[in-house]
């Protein structure tokens, strides 16, 4: 008798169980998800400005460039409409690199820097023309023009990385290694900012070298 009384209990707890769980479904007006087809989306790197006005949007990022740019003059080439240009924009880690480099201090201020070799250093820094990811570039390098043309100084190479299987894919390249005499190869942190005036790969490191 007390097993019968112990089943009868024990259907009794599962069948208030069910019940729960089918009151509270009821109780929810939920839909069943239906199925739709998956819309790729790809996102847009043109910034519709100016690559002087896009920096200005990024001052934890460019706020020592913008300096060392007003203090040269080439703000100009940023800020121009007339030509397009590939800027090889230096963040705010690549001019502190370049100060410990040319002074022996980070601290040191920009505008105390030589004006002369700062002013070619950057100019190293503006491609003419625009050279992008974007079918612009091969995965073989190739010499371009920046604003030291015709000094020996001014030699640089570029191209894209598009095999899968490197670590670097998709990065662009200054100098790879072997292209351009003893010149650091550099990898771009990002790439393909497009403005309305050209080109913008952003750098961890100065590119320039001096033979």
């Amino acid at each position: 008798m007390k097993s019968i009384i112990h089943n009868i209990r024990n259907k009794g707890l599962i069948m208030f169980g069910i019940l729960s769980i089918l009151i509270v479904f009821s109780s929810c007006d939920l839909s069943l998800q239906k199925d739709h087809d998956y819309e790729s989306e790809t996102l847009d790197p043109h910034v519709y400005m100016t690559a002087w006005e896009y920096m200005q949007t990024r001052p934890d990022v460019f706020s020592s460039l913008i300096i060392a740019l007003e203090y040269t003059g080439l703000d100009t080439y940023y800020k121009q409409t007339d030509k397009k240009y590939t800027f090889l924009a230096l963040n705010n880690t690549a001019i502190d690199t370049y100060k410990s480099a040319t002074t022996g201090s980070s601290k040191t201020e920009i505008t105390d820097l030589d004006k002369d070799e700062l002013t070619k250093m950057l100019k190293y820094h503006i491609i003419e023309g625009e050279y992008s990811s974007y079918g612009q570039l091969p995965v073989e390098p190739i010499f371009v023009l920046n604003l030291l043309r015709g000094d020996e100084d001014g030699l640089m190479t570029i191209l894209v990385r598009k095999n899968p299987w490197q670590a670097d894919a998709g990065k662009i390249i200054i100098n790879d290694t072997g292209t351009n005499g003893n010149s650091p190869m550099r990898s771009a942190k990002t790439s393909n900012i497009i403005p309305i005036n050209g080109v913008i790969h952003v750098f961890e490191n100065y590119c320039y070298y001096k033979p």
